[in-house]
């Protein structure tokens, strides 16, 4: 059990303000404490397109501006925390914005990956592709327990995940485990991803994770910030390096992946058949 000391306000850097960033995307409110939470709001699945990755990127630019004791990156949902990338995205894509999308993705991962900010997520629901990569950027994760699930789907889709992924999921798991989840596509509830080493922590709501990512960030009061931010730059910096200086390769391999006429006929067969689920729901409403 952590040792906690609550900050008395008058010492805390960050206090509230209106921030700048605020946009029917993502919003961000600090507490007496100094802690802001972040929330992406594109609703209902919070697919992750080009203009998310920036405003995620923007708003924890905009935590770190302000000085914030730390950071707890959520949704907006009560029962879905990410989708991953919007499908569209992927399917028949402009080159061009699928280009800067992915590369918006690398600077919000490299972002918080890299920052000096105590870093957490309250992963609150469904969560997979790209939203899973990005929860791993984050130094605390805690998840809640009932039907939430989280992991890499991409073998499930037909895409092949990136090696700089399964990189990033050994550092979390360990090699065993991160080559099964990459393989199969396992979906881990909270009780899985605990055993695993994808989670710190099992919630059992979306407010009880939150309060124990607060919880982790207040474990930090005893220790000194500078000692903290070298000690974590220090085991991040190998990985955060590589990252920047493969960043236009892996994106130039992600473009020519997803155009490829392999995956995108598997696209054309993913959107056809949400279609008639969609039509399938709608009929069964009528």
């Amino acid at each position: 059990m952590f040792h906690l000391r609550r900050i008395p306000r008058s010492i805390v850097a960050c206090s509230r303000w209106n921030s700048s960033q605020v946009t029917p995307l993502v919003s961000i409110d600090v507490d007496n404490e100094g802690i802001a939470i972040l929330q992406m709001q594109r609703l209902p699945v919070n697919s992750l397109n080009l203009e998310l990755f920036q405003a995620i990127k923007d708003s924890v630019i905009e935590v770190e501006k302000n000085k914030c004791k730390g950071l707890v990156f959520t949704s907006a949902s009560p029962t879905i925390f990410s989708a991953g990338i919007d499908l569209n995205e992927l399917h028949k894509p402009d080159v061009k914005r699928l280009t800067k999308m992915k590369e918006t993705l690398f600077d919000a991962f490299m972002k918080v990956f890299g920052s000096d900010l105590i870093t957490t997520v309250a992963i609150n629901g469904y969560t997979a592709a790209g939203a899973f990569i990005l929860c791993l950027a984050f130094e605390y994760r805690v998840m809640t327990t009932g039907k939430a699930v989280m992991g890499l789907n991409d073998t499930a889709v037909g895409i092949p995940p990136a090696p700089w992924m399964g990189e990033l999921m050994t550092r979390v798991m360990g090699p065993r485990h991160a080559e099964f989840a990459l393989i199969s596509s396992y979906m881990y509830s909270a009780e899985k991803a605990l055993q695993v080493g994808l989670v710190d922590e099992a919630a059992a709501d979306k407010e009880d994770a939150i309060e124990k990512c607060k919880a982790y960030i207040r474990l930090y009061d005893q220790i000194p910030v500078t000692a903290r931010i070298n000690t974590k730059r220090n085991f991040r910096q190998d990985y955060l390096k590589k990252i920047e200086q493969n960043k236009q390769q892996y994106t130039a391999n992600f473009v020519n992946t997803i155009s490829s006429a392999e995956v995108q006929k598997l696209m054309d067969t993913f959107m056809e058949n949400l279609k008639k689920k969609k039509s399938a729901k709608s009929n069964k409403s009528a």
